[in-house]
């Protein structure tokens, strides 16, 4: 007997008919630092069966970690409830995502990692999803796109058993608001998990989308970056007044300048900065000619 698990996002959608947000940043660090089924607020789960250990259940030390600690909170899904291997089909939803509002490309950015390789895990968007209904009976107005082999790196079959940085963009399906799901199905002969974390809308991805660089500046960050000054070095092939970018994990620009480029090779300091630990992009661009670089704040 298949069940429905609303928890909270239930009582919203009852209050609140579907409510929406407007981006994503969700680490689980906070729902998930206990073990069950402890969803972020508006997210929700299908599943056919309800052994708690088959449905998306909270790893609270499962996740993926950043030195100097290894691992943190992150959400998973196997087959086996201690004695027995099951066929299985179990969605875990995002909240319904409103992001028409941006007006260039957006997103989805998640890490993703699995042990024992009997399970698949795929990734699908719906604009029409009906709250209440079991997401694969076939409606006259419920659909769902398959987007897993549009992800970047491709979310495989089997994906890696080491953590993988995947994104999908989702520009496609922002004009109405969208559900996106993370799809796990098994077999009934072996055991197989997925882990995801890190799940994030940004407008600039770090990983997996590739950039054309139509003459590459080589920009690059030079020694150690501090929150207050970062170094950079680039390779201009023409002189020119170039607009340097510096973007967040969510893709909002945090600081922006112009630099006043010589022919060839050079060093330059960003300085005044007022940063938070993390990772952030720089992007030199002057129309004709970008490049893209990744600098950690520590």
């Amino acid at each position: 007997m298949k069940k429905l698990i609303l928890l909270s996002f239930f009582a919203v959608n009852i209050l609140n008919a579907h409510a929406q947000v407007t981006g994503l940043d969700e680490k689980f660090n906070s729902n998930c630092a206990v073990s069950g089924e402890n969803y972020p607020n508006n997210w929700s789960e299908y599943d056919i069966y309800s052994y708690p250990k088959i449905a998306w259940t909270c790893g609270p030390t499962e996740g993926r970690g950043t030195l100097p600690t290894t691992t943190s909170p992150g959400i998973m899904c196997n087959n086996y409830d201690d004695v027995n291997f099951y066929v299985d089909t179990a969605w875990l939803f995002t909240p319904l995502l409103n992001l028409n509002w941006i007006s260039g490309d957006i997103y989805l950015q998640f890490d993703s990692k699995f042990t024992n390789d009997a399970a698949r895990l795929s990734l699908l968007v719906s604009n029409n999803y009906q709250v209440g209904w079991p997401p694969d009976t076939v409606l006259n107005v419920h659909t769902w796109y398959d987007v897993t082999s549009a992800t970047t790196p491709v979310l495989g079959n089997t994906g890696s058993s080491d953590w993988v940085t995947h994104v999908v963009d989702l520009t496609p399906y922002k004009a109405s608001p969208m559900y996106v799901a993370f799809r796990y199905t098994s077999n009934a002969t072996s055991s197989g998990t997925w882990i995801i974390d890190n799940v994030l809308t940004t407008q600039v991805p770090f990983t997996g989308v590739p950039v054309v660089q139509k003459n590459a500046l080589l920009l690059s960050v030079v020694g150690n970056s501090t929150p207050d000054h970062i170094k950079l070095s680039y390779n201009a092939p023409d002189v020119a007044t170039y607009k340097l970018e510096m973007y967040d994990i969510m893709g909002r620009i945090i600081h922006q300048e112009a630099i006043n480029a010589q022919l060839g090779a050079s060093i330059y300091d960003i300085n005044g900065l007022d940063l938070h630990q993390g990772m952030y992009l720089l992007k030199m661009d002057d129309g004709a000619n970008y490049s893209i670089a990744k600098v950690m704040i520590r």
